[in-house]
């Protein structure tokens, strides 16, 4: 039986003026449909919150299910689903500049898509990076990289050397690691969702223009 991704869309504002694609974890070898009460889906709705929250209406949200749980070795069954969304994205939208925040699985798939047409920023959390993993060049697009110092199931390690290529190669990333804290982004999780907020209003989102001043009191 064969599984079909799922794209939802919260739009907060009448004209958004980006777009937000969330990439939820996975497992390294698994064929399951993604069900939408799963953990790793689950674990993304705070960040559209969050970004929703923090764009007062500017930027539009949404959140991929992946057709299957697994990336499944050379099948890497969510980077099409992935190109997918985007795909359906500039179909909505436009050319409206498109974010990508993924976490575990999702950080892998975010840094893989990362230089599809319309992608401007790039928020990898806890990344799977295997040794090895081929990365496409990100120069012109904006990177955040996250990771808890304490994570056992992906390697911040290899975060940081990740890191430290793009910065050679000329690409503007920033690096942001969160001492003890684990692969969950929980306890705290406030820090993590405003971090990534934060960040793609400044890599999404032209500056509000200043209001009126008022004339100077004679």
């Amino acid at each position: 039986m064969s599984h079909e991704p799922r794209l939802r869309f919260t739009v907060p504002g009448a004209q958004p003026e980006a777009v937000v694609l969330l990439l939820h974890g996975g497992e390294p070898h698994q064929l399951a449909r993604v069900r939408p009460f799963d953990v790793s889906v689950l674990r993304m709705i705070p960040f559209g919150r969050s970004v929703i929250r923090a764009g007062g209406g500017r930027i539009a949200v949404a959140t991929l299910r992946y057709a299957v749980r697994g990336w499944n070795g050379d099948q890497e069954s969510p980077l099409r689903d992935a190109r997918w969304a985007i795909d359906r994205i500039a179909e909505r939208f436009g050319d409206l500049p498109v974010g990508l925040i993924g976490h575990s699985m999702g950080g892998r798939v975010a840094l893989r898509v990362g230089d599809y047409a319309g992608v401007c920023s790039v928020a990898a959390l806890a990344p799977w990076l295997p040794p090895g993993e081929l990365i496409p060049p990100m120069v012109g697009r904006t990177v955040l990289l996250a990771h808890g110092t304490a994570d056992t199931r992906t390697d911040p390690q290899e975060t940081s050397k990740l890191a430290e290529r793009f910065g050679v190669q000329g690409v503007d990333v920033k690096l942001v690691k969160f001492p003890g804290a684990r692969h969950s982004m929980l306890f705290p999780a406030r820090p993590w969702h405003d971090l990534v907020a934060g960040f793609m209003i400044r890599s999404l989102l032209a500056p509000l223009p200043e209001g009126p001043t008022a004339p100077p009191s004679r």
